[in-house]
């Protein structure tokens, strides 16, 4: 076909027409394992994209770097490796590696393929060239059209009140650029509710940029957030390196878990917010930023401030907008909605056709406390999944999960009603509750504090037990 009918080919056949050109190729997840491979890989290989789905590539190809792109996120290009052919025979080919992104996300690697020979080289045919571009050019007209479109609110399962609640506080967050605090506990759901911010804001059109305090070594903070000239310190790369508030400048710098930020580097964050520039480690010039601060917590930062874990003066910088992100035990009504959502992503990720699940497994899933939240419930029915394989998931499937599980007597097991379970429960935190408002006198600082929650989450439960 000409280059100059290419724009008449859905993007879907373009899709497929680069795929079949191409010598080999292969699509892995975010996890390393075989979302895709083309004819002619099978071909190359003897493998079938069935023998091979949902396996590690690492297990059926010697040498392979997909797992070190995944973890790096960089391109890595030209590398020879051996695949391994079910003949036994070992063929050699140069590789070229590229993480795959989706709205910052990591989502997997693409690797490009063909056999190594002296006279080869790494460069994709005209042709496929040609097909690349035009493909480019649509899935930019689809991006576009989808920002247009698609409600980031969407992306947030529930209908419960306390969800209600919490999209109509990120509305009225994203409209202007005041720094946000998203509190809640692990696994709940504060990133979602990060990015949502982010592209309903009048930032949406530059990055939302994500730093995982807790994942990045003390020492290496400080470059990590203002980036580094170069002959900073030993090892620092040449022509130095900018840093995550420069990559966020004009959009949004998402601090994941900022309750695990050193003390040290505290003071250098709250000038930043102050004084809206930074300096990059080695150089004494400051650089003008225009970057929104979205955080979060999994620990109340009111408690780490009075254990002088983390200072007063950025906690309330940081604390100017805060949105509490339910626990799932709070929101049960919403485990349905949220089963139905989870079960679609995960057939599409694992190649599966789960038809459903039955309402006997709905009902236990919603008596469960969920300590682990939306992410305990995806990975409890991803197993649950891989153990049906192709079968209506019946409680038979979960139940193995929760006799392992210290929650199980109190929730799944009992004699009594589930409903009288929940009750009990509410029985105690109410008397705890009163207890520890007799002892301080009704001062709701300090029980807040002595209960290690927030006040927000404090008056919430004054008000559902009528203790106001």
């Amino acid at each position: 076909m000409m280059v100059q009918s290419l724009h008449e080919i859905s993007t879907k056949a373009l899709m497929q027409r680069i795929a079949d050109e191409l010598e080999g190729l292969i699509v892995a997840d975010a996890e390393g394992r075989y979302a895709y491979v083309n004819q002619r890989w099978s071909s190359l290989t003897g493998y079938t994209f069935e023998q091979v789905k949902g396996r590690y590539v690492r297990d059926v190809v010697r040498l392979s770097r997909v797992d070190e792109v995944l973890k790096t996120q960089k391109f890595v290009s030209g590398d020879a490796i051996l695949l391994n052919s079910q003949t036994g025979e070992e063929v050699p080919v140069y590789c070229s590696y590229t993480p795959l992104f989706h709205e910052n996300k990591l989502e997997g690697c693409l690797v490009y393929m063909i056999r190594k020979n002296e006279d080869v080289s790494m460069a994709v045919p005209s042709h496929v060239v040609s097909l690349l571009e035009e493909l480019n050019r649509q899935m930019q007209l689809l991006q576009s059209f989808q920002q247009n479109t698609v409600d980031p609110l969407d992306r947030i399962v529930g209908n419960s009140p306390e969800i209600l609640k919490m999209k109509h506080e990120i509305v009225c967050a994203a409209r202007s650029s005041s720094t946000v605090l998203i509190d809640g506990e692990t696994g709940s759901g504060k990133e979602l509710v990060a990015h949502a911010i982010h592209e309903l804001s009048p930032r949406c059109k530059n990055r939302l940029i994500k730093v995982n305090c807790a994942a990045i070594p003390a020492e290496l903070l400080e470059s990590e957030f203002f980036g580094y000239v170069e002959g900073a310190f030993t090892g620092a790369s040449r022509g130095g390196r900018i840093g995550k508030f420069e990559m966020a400048n004009g959009g949004s710098l998402f601090l994941d878990e900022i309750n695990q930020m050193p003390l040290a580097l505290q003071p250098k964050l709250l000038r930043v917010l102050q004084e809206r520039e930074i300096e990059r480690v080695g150089s004494s010039a400051t650089i003008p930023i225009d970057t929104r601060i979205i955080s979060s917590t999994n620990t109340p930062l009111e408690k780490l401030v009075m254990e002088e874990k983390f200072r007063s003066d950025l906690y309330f910088r940081l604390n100017v907008v805060c949105i509490h992100v339910p626990p799932l035990r709070e929101r049960s009504e919403d485990i349905p909605l949220l089963i139905d959502w989870l079960m679609k992503q995960l057939n599409f990720r694992l190649n599966l056709q789960i038809p459903g699940i039955s309402q006997e497994a709905v009902q236990r899933l919603m008596e469960y406390d969920w300590p682990g939240n939306v992410r305990e419930l995806q990975n409890v029915l991803e197993r649950a999944m891989n153990l049906a394989w192709f079968e209506t998931l019946e409680w038979k499937y979960f139940s193995d999960y929760f006799k392992h599980h210290a929650y199980e007597t109190k929730t799944l097991n009992s004699a009594a009603p589930p409903r009288l379970l929940r009750q009990r429960t509410d029985e105690l935190e109410k008397d705890i509750l009163m207890q520890v408002l007799q002892e301080f006198h009704g001062n709701k600082t300090l029980v807040a504090q002595n209960l290690g929650i927030s006040r927000t989450i404090l008056y919430k439960k004054l008000h559902k037990y009528q203790l106001l």
